[in-house]
């Protein structure tokens, strides 16, 4: 099984790069892939919980992402979370918070990197 490793930096709404992120991480978790999805950045408010799209025109990853955790790992980083004012009890379900050990396990073991 290989490791693919997803890394989000970009938020969840005005661009397409979140929604891609997950489509792509869940997608890769049905061919086999050992899947960590990495959400750093203002890609943080991806994880976070009663989104509210507006009139953007997007939708709300928010139960997608929650769906995605029982499949694969997801983590948030630490210092975004401060960065962008959120703390733990913001987040959905099943993400986890991480300083930095996460990240530099992943990138070791991975035998594929995509970043958005």
């Amino acid at each position: 099984m290989d490791n693919l490793l997803v890394i989000l930096r970009k938020p969840p709404y005005g661009v397409i790069n979140a929604a891609e992120a997950v489509r792509h991480a869940g997608g890769a978790g049905g061919f086999d892939y050992k899947v960590i999805l990495y959400l750093i950045d203002s890609g943080v408010y991806t994880a976070k919980k009663n989104q509210d799209a507006g009139n953007t025109g997007f939708t709300g990853l928010g139960e997608s992402l929650e769906l995605l955790s029982e499949e694969m790992e997801i983590y948030v980083n630490k210092d975004s979370l401060t960065e962008y004012n959120l703390k733990e009890e913001d987040l959905i379900e099943g993400v986890k918070i991480d300083s930095v050990g996460i990240l530099k396990q992943s990138i070791s073991a991975a035998q594929s990197i995509m970043i958005f």
